[in-house]
């Protein structure tokens, strides 16, 4: 039987745990009330997109990753937002539930949303909207840019050259080109290679050969992949892939057939050994800027802000680059004449690459 004096020890006893239980309880409480739920928070700033992969090393990763480290840095919360489908419905309807969780500055990452940036940007004044890569236009294709929105500009024209002057430079004679689709940002991707190659062309006294070639719409990554294999197997040495949505096919080829592929836009070494190197656009920069411009109370609406050699706001890959020929000394020479307007790639004219003053490019 137990004494007294032990009913008394074990009765304080578990007061004391139970005591502590609930105070531990509480702690748990509280500890759960301050973790909002989802639906409870709001995000100043968006990043919209399709209803590709955002994490997938294209634009889309390079813009969130800078958004992530400025809203990190600045205190300022952040969300990224899938459209449903690549439809205009769906990218109104994710551009809306941004607005309604809270964004005050939505960063639309796709050409697609041209059309209903152009709309959004009338109905939500009080919202700043950016593109990147892409201005709004009306449905008769008229750009119109208001006071609460900035479009993004990279000189792909530029670019291209520098993908085009390396090729040559590392000992390519037989190029290949497959742009994404024919619009003017693609179409300057291709004319900078073609003037590009036949810059370098001319200082080596040679002539180098180009298979140029657009994807249409009805092109899957198989139908892809096929077309840079025959190009390969024609004896085309490097293609330079120009376009976010086709380059994995791309590079699929050129490990298939032992060739060599230039990426575009940004940074695409770590897909593959066969690439040399990429055109890229410089995007962290330009996104950290305009979320700069936005914290500050100094967006410049109304603008198109235009990123070029001028302000090194295009370039080649040199950190992990597999150039064995270019050397640093030749690239900065090159840079600096395309910065200065010494080299002048004009693309708007031509309606074709066969139009572009290239004597020592012949196409087949």
């Amino acid at each position: 039987m137990i004494n007294d004096k032990l009913k008394k020890f074990l009765a304080l006893a578990s007061c004391v745990v139970t005591a502590f239980a609930f105070c531990f309880a509480l702690s748990g409480c509280a500890e759960q009330e301050e973790a909002l739920p989802e639906e409870d928070v709001d995000y100043e700033i968006a990043l919209v997109t399709d209803d590709g992969l955002v994490m997938d090393g294209g634009h889309s990763e390079v813009a969130w990753n800078a958004i992530v480290d400025f809203g990190g840095t600045n205190g300022i919360s952040h969300k990224y937002y899938k459209a449903a489908e690549p439809t205009d419905k769906a990218f109104e309807e994710i551009i809306r539930t941004a607005i309604n969780k809270g964004a005050k500055l939505v960063i639309i990452d796709n050409s697609s949303m041209q059309e209903v940036a152009y709309e959004m940007q009338k109905e939500y004044p009080e919202i700043s909207f950016a593109m990147t890569e892409a201005e709004p236009y009306d449905d008769n294709g008229d750009i119109r840019i208001d006071k609460n929105t900035v479009a993004v500009a990279f000189d792909s024209g530029q670019a291209g050259f520098l993908a085009g002057y390396a090729a040559v430079n590392e000992g390519f004679t037989k190029l290949g080109f497959i742009g994404q689709s024919e619009n003017d940002e693609i179409k300057g991707f291709g004319y900078g290679y073609v003037k590009g190659a036949n810059r370098a062309a001319k200082e080596f006294g040679i002539t180098v050969s180009m298979k140029y070639e657009y994807c249409s719409d009805s092109m899957d990554s198989e139908a892809i992949c096929n077309a840079a294999s025959d190009m390969y197997e024609d004896g085309v040495e490097c293609i330079f892939a120009a376009g976010g949505n086709i380059q994995d096919s791309v590079i699929e080829a050129a490990d298939t057939n032992d060739g060599r592929v230039i990426g575009s836009m940004t940074d695409q070494s770590s897909k593959s050994e066969r690439v040399i190197t990429s055109a890229i656009y410089n995007i962290t920069d330009a996104v950290k800027s305009l979320l700069k411009n936005y914290r500050d109370r100094e967006f410049p609406g109304g603008d198109i802000i235009e990123y070029n050699a001028y302000n090194k706001g295009i370039g080649l890959e040199v950190r992990n680059n597999r150039l064995e020929n270019l050397t640093q000394k030749q690239y900065d020479a090159v840079y600096s004449m395309l910065a200065k307007g010494e080299i002048k790639v004009r693309t708007d004219k031509a309606e074709s690459p066969e139009e572009i003053t290239a004597p020592n490019v012949t196409f087949e």
